[in-house]
């Protein structure tokens, strides 16, 4: 078991000491393990490296007095608490995004993210917001490569429903994610004339990560709490998250508000009135406020654009039965654009 945890220690070694890592000057700082491990390894290789700016967005609860008046805040989100103390270790340049709800709902992340990605969907949104605005950022302060912590939880089973997985599944599910899955990040960044990368995407990585690494070494106890991403965490003890409980993005930046936040911004009579319009003019279902935001959105940078509806298709074989827009394929179980799935009632 020691010597798979050094293994890993050595393959993150080696590609976070490539030239690509070396060659990022700016870290998206969510203050989880991965890009704990990411920054202080990049930042530890002196001179030779050219990361100087750390990037954390949170939603301060006090800067939103309508969602705070409301109750929406249970807790302060933690993924600042985290990056501080990363950033401070590796002395990075910390910038501290604090927007409000009101400006990532209907802003130019919201935009950017509508547009590149195409989509309405509410979890897609509430996560790729917080990229699409630190991405911005870095776009502002003239930095050009960017890393991020993409694909760790998939490899190495730090989703929650993945600790369900018994000791033959976990491995080929892993297997599959490794081929399927995607990230809002290199889109949105390539959109912006930037590019990201990340560590856990590497091929050495994967290679490593598609091995058959045992169920025990991915999921068990570390520092007293039963986690994911185990050979992570024994490889590497010493980083400042290394006990850290996995959060979803917008858990740990207060985006997870945002449905809630959607039920407080639409009055009920302008929703209504909204949905039968968007279904007469669009022929699209929309099923919650929260959809119906986004959606105002996605009118603007998709069904409004010419360029980009050139590159879709709708009213095909494969048509979702929601939004119309075509589903990857005629078998797929979800669609991308707005969300619907075969469990959803007919609205």
């Amino acid at each position: 078991m020691e010597l798979k945890y050094l293994e890993a220690r050595r393959v993150l070694h080696e590609v976070l000491q490539s030239p690509e890592a070396l060659s990022c000057d700016a870290i998206l700082l969510s203050g989880g393990l991965d890009t704990s491990i990411a920054a202080e390894i990049i930042a530890g290789q002196c001179g030779a490296s050219k990361l100087r700016t750390g990037i954390t967005v949170t939603i301060e609860p006090t800067s939103n007095p309508l969602a705070h008046q409301h109750g929406l805040f249970t807790r302060q989100p933690q993924d600042i608490y985290y990056a501080t103390k990363i950033a401070a270790k590796c002395s990075l340049d910390h910038h501290v995004l604090k927007p409000t709800l009101a400006e990532l709902t209907t802003g130019a992340a919201m935009d950017l993210c509508t547009r590149v990605l195409r989509t309405f969907e509410p979890m897609e949104l509430r996560n790729a917001v917080v990229i699409a605005h630190a991405l911005l950022r870095a776009r502002e302060l003239g930095c050009k490569r960017v890393c991020t912590g993409d694909g760790a939880d998939e490899l190495f089973a730090g989703y929650a429903f993945m600790h369900r997985m018994d000791a033959r599944k976990l491995p080929a599910y892993i297997q599959n994610m490794a081929q399927s899955m995607r990230f809002c990040a290199a889109p949105l960044a390539q959109a912006l004339g930037l590019s990201v990368w990340s560590p856990f995407l590497h091929k050495r990585t994967i290679e490593f990560a598609t091995l058959g690494i045992p169920r025990s070494l991915l999921i068990g106890e570390f520092d007293g709490v039963q986690h994911g991403k185990l050979i992570l965490r024994q490889a590497f003890p010493d980083v400042v998250s290394a006990a850290r409980i996995k959060e979803p993005i917008e858990c740990g930046c207060g985006t997870v508000v945002m449905p809630a936040f959607a039920e407080l911004l639409v009055p009920a009579d302008e929703f209504a009135r909204e949905v039968d319009g968007i279904k007469t003019q669009h022929q699209v279902t929309m099923r919650d406020k929260e959809r119906l935001v986004y959606f105002r959105s996605f009118k603007r940078t998709v069904l409004e654009s010419d360029d980009v509806m050139k590159q879709l298709t709708r009213n095909g074989a494969s048509a979702c039965p929601d939004c119309h827009f075509d589903l990857d394929s005629p078998a797929a179980e979800f669609c991308r654009v707005c969300g619907w799935y075969p469990g959803l009632l007919p609205n």
